[in-house]
């Protein structure tokens, strides 16, 4: 493989991330005159950030997962908790927010990520249950089923909407690069290989259960810094702030923007949010919703910028002037050559 070093290489890889940033930009000066976008752009920040690491493990890894919203209200609650009853800044308690679902991610991950697609999505739907029986069992400590109110917000962004979305959109921008980034490595490349073919993958020494392991954990980290923004963003948590629903529509998402490309998470929650906000009444949101995830699978399968993705390859990899096939087939190559390592 050529590696396309400077300017133009870098613009390559982070083209995505540039998109972002021009993307933000123009929400910024529209809101100028609206300043009610600033929410919504926040909210859409919040759920890009939940819907963005399962793009990476769904579609990348082809692992699909369906607890992000218990990931994301383990991050909360964490938080929430320690800033609420023991007086940590939130400046500090966002390390265990990040910390405590990466590495109850990682400890589950063994098993049941050896399960089936089906068996794994309905696992990872159980946890949503289980999480959610917990905190409304956790008494004095999560709030019950009233939840915590009262907790702190970030320092110097407090309430200010601008503030916010500034700030949400600079981790979701983070993880954009870092995301590109690590797609145009050779372990990016042999996460393809373990989506396309586990045991060719295995054969030629990719640690196939150890990877998605940790990219489970990485997953439920982002996740969980996502939970972490949203709390001390709205000041409360309750049971069904965040939780199933959440996890479904960041599946949603995943599927409705793209799941091969690293922007399809983010113009997936843009879509939902808008809708959300712009369409009247649940039936009508609920027949919309239903419409366009019948009408992206048949028509446009890998997501709505799936016909940009084909036509230039997927975003932050570099030029593949051996391979035919694409994706795939570059993956495979990396495998074969043991360039992972």
């Amino acid at each position: 493989m050529i590696h396309d070093s400077g300017p133009r290489g870098f613009l390559r890889r982070h083209r995505s991330a540039l998109a972002l940033v021009v993307g933000v930009m123009l929400v910024t000066v529209l809101a100028q005159a609206r300043p009610s976008l600033y929410s919504t752009s926040a909210t859409v920040g919040i759920l890009a950030l939940i819907a963005l690491p399962l793009g990476l493990m769904y579609g990348q890894g082809g692992t699909i997962s369906i607890a992000q919203g218990t990931f994301a209200a383990m991050g909360g609650y964490t938080s929430a908790i320690l800033a609420s009853h023991f007086g940590w800044s939130p400046l500090t308690s966002v390390f265990p927010a990040i910390l405590m679902p990466a590495a109850f991610a990682f400890a589950i991950a063994r098993p049941i990520l050896r399960l089936p697609e089906l068996s794994l999505a309905l696992a990872t739907l159980a946890l949503n249950t289980v999480f959610l029986v917990g905190v409304e069992r956790g008494g004095w400590l999560t709030g019950e089923y009233v939840g915590l109110s009262g907790i702190p917000r970030l320092p110097g962004i407090e309430t200010s909407r601008f503030w916010s979305h500034v700030a949400i959109w600079l981790l979701v921008l983070i993880a954009v690069v870092l995301y590109s980034t690590f797609l145009g490595t050779a372990r990016g490349r042999a996460l393809n290989t373990v989506r396309v073919d586990r045991i060719l993958a295995e054969s030629m020494g990719v640690s196939v259960a150890m990877d998605l392991a940790i990219l489970f954990a990485v997953t439920a980290g982002v996740a969980g810094l996502a939970g972490w923004f949203y709390v001390h963003y709205v000041g409360y948590v309750a049971p069904d702030s965040l939780g199933i629903h959440v996890s479904a529509n960041a599946l949603f998402m995943v599927v409705i923007g793209g799941r091969k490309t690293v922007l399809g998470p983010v113009v997936g929650a843009a879509i939902f949010i808008l809708a959300s906000d712009f369409l009247p009444g649940t039936e009508t949101q609920g027949i919309f919703f239903g419409a366009i995830l019948v009408l992206v699978l048949l028509l446009f399968p890998d997501g709505l910028l799936s016909l940009r993705f084909r036509r230039n390859g997927p975003r932050g990899l570099a030029p593949a002037p051996l391979t035919v096939g694409g994706a795939d087939n570059q993956a495979s190559d990396t495998v074969r050559s043991g360039r992972w390592r």
